[in-house]
């Protein structure tokens, strides 16, 4: 990719030569070939520019002057958006090849859109749709009734419940479980309620599922449980990280960011763009309104 093509997808100022062609994007430290676009917006980066190999860099308008010895300079303002345009750019994703893998095992009336890919050892139950340009990668299994839509991404080994419903552009990462049965028994036993000798413990069944928006990403090892009648409810573009907890019934709100090692216990409802840090705990029932922040190893009861 040029570099008078990376400025204008971020927006930036080209000082130099627009034609270095560019293969990969490095810390300058990294950087080994002339193909090398060194990546200097934060303060630890800059410091190292003056011994960096790249003919071409990526600077901050905040941190100028740079060595001007380059070929090319992009000059961006803001540091983060531009990190996260240049990555999508030059990121490859998983290899992955249209069509069904010989031993993938899937159902007879799946629905597969076109440029579908399934990898090694996939199963996909019955009566499945999985929308067009979407990828599953190797070892995932995905219940019947399952709907995912359009250009998602499915690391190996999720598992994905029966009925659940999955937007578009959604990244699932490896090892996350979506609709699992929820954690309900009768009685509803509080904390200071004594467990009698002859108490029998009955299971409330999960008959629910779990509906997840447009442009959610969901990190390795989250477990998502389906509603007891209706749906778990993750709304568009909220980011959930590794090792997080949903209980049943829950309801989250659009753009919201969910740290890892975070429990959300059952039928808790989160408003739009809240933050919630790693480590917090929020028990059952509790209502957070919007664009709320909770630290890490915090509790809401």
């Amino acid at each position: 990719m040029l570099t008078k093509d990376i400025a204008d997808a971020l927006g930036a100022s080209l000082i130099g030569d627009g034609a270095v062609d560019i293969t990969r994007i490095v810390h300058p430290d990294d950087a080994e070939h002339d193909s090398d676009l060194a990546v200097a917006i934060f303060s630890d980066a800059v410091t190292t520019l003056d011994s960096t190999w790249a003919r071409a860099a990526v600077v901050s308008a905040k941190r100028m002057p740079v060595p001007d010895r380059f070929a090319s300079l992009i000059v961006i303002g803001q540091g983060r958006t531009a990190l996260a345009i240049l990555t999508a750019l030059f990121d490859r994703g998983p290899p992955r090849e249209a069509g069904v893998h010989p031993t993938a095992v899937i159902a007879p009336d799946t629905e597969l859109g076109t440029g579908v890919s399934v990898g090694p050892f996939a199963v996909i139950g019955p009566a499945s749709k999985i929308g067009s340009g979407t990828t599953i990668l190797s070892h995932v299994s995905v219940g019947g009734g399952v709907v995912i839509g359009h250009n998602g991404l499915i690391h190996s080994g999720v598992r994905i419940g029966d009925r659940v419903v999955i937007g578009d552009r959604v990244i699932i990462h490896s090892n996350a479980v979506i609709g699992a049965d929820g954690f309900s028994f009768a009685p509803e036993l509080g904390p200071r309620m004594p467990y009698s000798s002859d108490l029998e413990l009955k299971r409330v069944h999960s008959l629910g599922t779990v509906l997840i928006g447009h442009d959610v990403e969901i990190g390795a090892n989250t477990t998502i449980d389906r509603a007891t009648l209706r749906a778990t409810r993750i709304g568009d573009g909220t980011k959930i990280d590794n090792q997080v907890q949903i209980g049943h019934n829950v309801a989250i709100g659009k753009s919201c960011l969910i740290c890892a090692k975070v429990g959300i216990a059952g039928s808790v409802t989160i408003g739009d763009r809240v933050r919630i840090g790693g480590c917090a705990r929020i028990t059952d029932h509790v209502t957070i309104g919007t664009e709320a922040i909770i630290g890490g190893a915090s509790g809401v009861f």
